[in-house]
């Protein structure tokens, strides 16, 4: 378990503002930004169903210090979807975002990890609409608000775009570690540990 995280038996239901009610029918994903084709490319469910379906065993770690592990996630990589919708050679960065203007920004490296998922089950169970249907975007190694609930798409951004996300704008760490504690943009590569979080002083 990262270092500074309680156990918990199962994750905590968290988010920002209202549940939105599933509606798988309407429900599309769409790839944007600095694009290899320099198009925008948009896929429904269906689409998403047809790529292959693996199960990850996997940790969540949230920024608030607890910790849920082997959790048995299923559903999507992340990485086939890129391969079907490739970023511009240029792009590093990924602004992911989700319903209601959620978004958070990852590196392009994160997201093709091999154990990045686009979510649809939970230990076996659907996810319900608390936990993020239709599809959620699990990535094991950061903190949980790197991986929103509710997910829509993703951007490709190029070094100079500057996007950020929610929680990135409010003084969140850009990348998220749970394992280097990076959860405050102010932290330091070398003094994460003895700083103390502004809402704490």
């Amino acid at each position: 378990m990262p270092p500074g995280q309680y156990w918990r038996p199962e994750p905590l239901v968290m988010h920002y503002g209202r549940v939105p009610k599933p509606r798988p029918e309407r429900w599309t994903f769409t790839v944007g930004g600095a694009t290899a084709s320099g198009t925008e490319q948009t896929f429904d469910l269906d689409a998403i169903r047809g790529l292959e379906f693996v199960e990850e065993l996997a940790d969540m770690h949230c920024a608030t210090r607890w910790s849920a592990l082997d959790l048995r996630w299923s559903g999507y990589r992340a990485a086939e979807l890129l391969e079907l919708a490739p970023p511009d050679p240029r792009v590093r960065e990924v602004l992911v975002f989700a319903e209601y203007g959620y978004a958070a920004n990852l590196s392009l490296d994160d997201l093709v990890s091999p154990r990045s998922l686009l979510a649809t089950h939970l230990d076996g169970e659907e996810l319900t609409a608390e936990r993020g249907a239709p599809l959620r975007l699990v990535v094991p190694h950061l903190y949980t608000w790197k991986g929103p609930k509710w997910v829509r798409g993703w951007n490709y951004l190029l070094p100079d775009d500057g996007d950020l996300g929610f929680w990135e704008e409010r003084g969140y760490h850009a990348h998220g570690d749970a394992w280097r504690q990076e959860r405050y943009a102010y932290q330091s590569e070398d003094a994460r540990d003895e700083v103390t979080p502004p809402s704490a002083r």
